[in-house]
């Protein structure tokens, strides 16, 4: 649809250029012959000229609006333009070694709390070294607190494209990650107390200590008290 709108815009940029210009021209031309002669014969042959004038000038811009909707009818086919992304995709070079990101902030009591619960539920942080929610999460749990969790790197390799030392294309998440590379960060726990659902999780949403807490609860099978959930503050 777009492509369609740009050229008619194109068209009619190009006609109504063209006609105001044919318009200003011939006014001119005819200006000329009357103050310049008497002659209805000068008259005559000057309006047959500028009849000629005109029927070239229209041919010319018709000819030039054809070649206009050969040309973009070609660019715009959508077979080419997936064929250049494809073409533009296999030069790209792409070298991105495997830097795990170790947090820095300091574990608050309430988040080394939280950890133990996860642990002890079997609680999985699944996510990729170079993804920032991920190591915002890593973060907002602190570093003793994820000495605490079992975290699954997905690029353990790293991330490669036609890397200049000749090593395999990395582009997709390890196997081992399969269903669980949608979004990250990604939490998962197993939920024994649902045997048709037998893993609960939340994924691509940085969790602060209650949300976590709630997780753990819900995985349990324990009813959350809501009403003290969403009147809980938390400073981080």
């Amino acid at each position: 649809m777009s492509a369609v709108t740009t050229t008619t815009l194109a068209i009619t940029r190009v006609s109504s250029s063209s006609v105001r210009r044919t318009t200003t021209k011939s006014s001119r031309g005819s200006s000329f012959v009357v103050n310049a002669s008497s002659s209805n014969t000068s008259i005559a042959d000057e309006k047959i000229d500028d009849e000629n004038n005109v029927s070239t000038r229209r041919a010319a811009i018709v000819s030039g609006v054809s070649a206009m909707l050969a040309v973009g009818s070609v660019s715009s086919s959508p077979d080419a333009f997936a064929a250049n992304k494809d073409e533009e995709k296999k030069k790209k070079v792409v070298a991105v070694p495997y830097t795990p990101y170790v947090p820095q902030s300091e574990s608050s009591e309430e988040m080394l709390e939280v950890a133990k619960q996860l642990k002890e539920a079997g609680a999985r942080l699944y996510g990729a070294f170079w993804c920032e929610n991920c190591n915002k999460q890593k973060e907002k749990l602190g570093k003793e607190a994820m000495e605490m969790i079992e975290y699954v790197e997905c690029f353990p390799d790293g991330v490669y494209q036609n890397a200049p030392d000749g090593r395999a294309d990395v582009t997709k998440p390890a196997e081992f990650c399969g269903p669980y590379s949608e979004a990250w960060p990604m939490w998962v726990l197993p939920s024994p107390s649902t045997p048709e659902t037998p893993e609960i999780g939340v994924q691509g949403k940085v969790l602060k200590a209650k949300e976590l807490k709630k997780l753990v609860q819900e995985a349990a099978g324990e009813k959350v008290d809501l009403v003290k959930y969403f009147t809980t503050l938390e400073m981080k």
